[in-house]
C-alpha cells in the first residue's frame, strides 16, 4: 500500500497531458483487417478538402508530440521519412499516418512523429474458427460473421454519403468504442471445454494494447501537456479504457476537437 500511494503521489505531483486518441480507419486500405472496408479513395480532391478541415481543427488542439501505429525499432526510419516530407522530398502516400501524422507534424513544425505500436507474432484468429469449428460452435460462429458482416456494410455505406470527419467521429463516438471493447469478450467462450484459444486471443489482444500504452507513457516528458495519438479504432477503444482512469493523462473527447 506504501509503494502504491508512493507511486500515485509521484503521479499525481504533475498535472496530467490531455491526450486526443483520434481513432481512424485504414486509409490505405491494406486489407489487414478481419472486416474488409472499401478504398476512401483519400487522395481524390472531394477527400483532400475534407482533410484540409480536418487538419485545421486537429491544429487547434496544439498536440506537442504525435503518436501513430509505427513500432518502436523503426523510429529511425519513420524521422526520416518526416524529414524528408518537411522537405517536400517524399511523395505523400494515403495511409493516416502521411496524411494526418506526417502533415500535422510539418505544420505544427513537430521534429517529428513517435512510433508506439506493438506487433505481436501470433494472433491466432484462423486457430479461433477452426477451433468453433471443430466444437461445434456453429451459433457462435454465425453471430460473429454477422456482427463483421454488419461492420463491412455499414462502413461502406457511410462511405459513399458520409465525410472523413463524419466517418471519424462515428468511429470515436461511445457506442462505437463499446463495440470494439466488447466484441472480443465474446471471444472467451471459443473452443472446446479444454481448450481457451478464445481467451487467448482476447488477452493477445489486450496484451498489444497494453504494451502500447506503456510505450506512450514512457515517451511523454513533462513539456509535453497536449498529445495526439492516432491508431486504429480498435486500439484506441482499449487505449480509452487503460487511459481514463491514469493519473498522468486526461482524455479529451474526440467530439470536443472534431464538432
Amino acid at each position: 500500500m506504501v509503494c502504491f500511494m508512493l507511486i500515485t503521489g509521484l503521479a499525481g505531483a504533475q498535472a496530467p497531458a490531455r491526450v486526443l486518441l483520434l481513432g481512424t480507419f485504414h486509409f490505405e486500405n491494406p486489407g489487414l483487417d478481419v472486416a474488409k472496408f472499401e478504398d476512401a479513395n483519400v487522395l481524390s480532391p472531394r477527400r483532400q478538402a475534407e482533410l484540409n478541415e480536418l487538419i485545421e481543427r486537429l491544429k487547434a488542439f496544439r498536440p506537442t508530440k504525435i503518436f501513430v501505429e509505427f513500432p518502436p525499432e523503426s523510429q529511425a526510419r519513420v524521422d526520416s521519412a518526416v524529414l524528408n516530407y518537411k522537405r517536400g522530398a517524399l511523395k505523400p502516400r494515403a495511409s493516416e499516418m502521411h496524411q494526418l501524422g506526417y502533415r500535422l507534424a510539418k505544420e505544427l513544425n513537430l521534429p517529428t512523429v513517435y512510433g508506439v505500436d506493438y506487433r505481436q507474432s501470433d494472433f491466432p484468429f484462423d486457430s479461433l474458427v477452426k477451433m468453433m469449428t471443430g466444437a461445434q460452435q456453429f451459433a457462435l460462429l454465425g453471430a460473429m460473421k454477422r456482427s463483421i458482416d454488419s461492420i463491412q456494410n455499414a462502413f461502406n455505406a457511410a462511405l459513399k454519403t458520409h465525410t472523413l470527419r463524419e466517418l471519424l467521429l462515428d468511429a470515436n463516438s461511445a457506442r462505437t468504442r463499446a463495440f470494439q471493447v466488447n466484441g472480443y469478450y465474446q471471444f472467451l467462450e471459443a473452443g472446446p471445454a479444454d481448450h481457451h484459444v478464445g481467451a487467448f486471443l482476447t488477452s493477445e489482444w489486450w496484451r498489444r494494447n497494453m504494451i502500447i500504452a506503456a510505450n506512450i507513457l514512457k515517451r511523454l516528458t513533462p513539456q509535453d501537456d497536449r498529445i495526439l495519438v492516432i491508431f486504429g479504432s480498435g486500439h484506441t477503444a482499449l487505449l480509452h479504457e487503460l487511459f481514463q482512469n491514469h493519473p498522468r493523462v486526461q482524455v479529451v473527447p474526440v467530439e470536443t476537437v472534431l464538432q
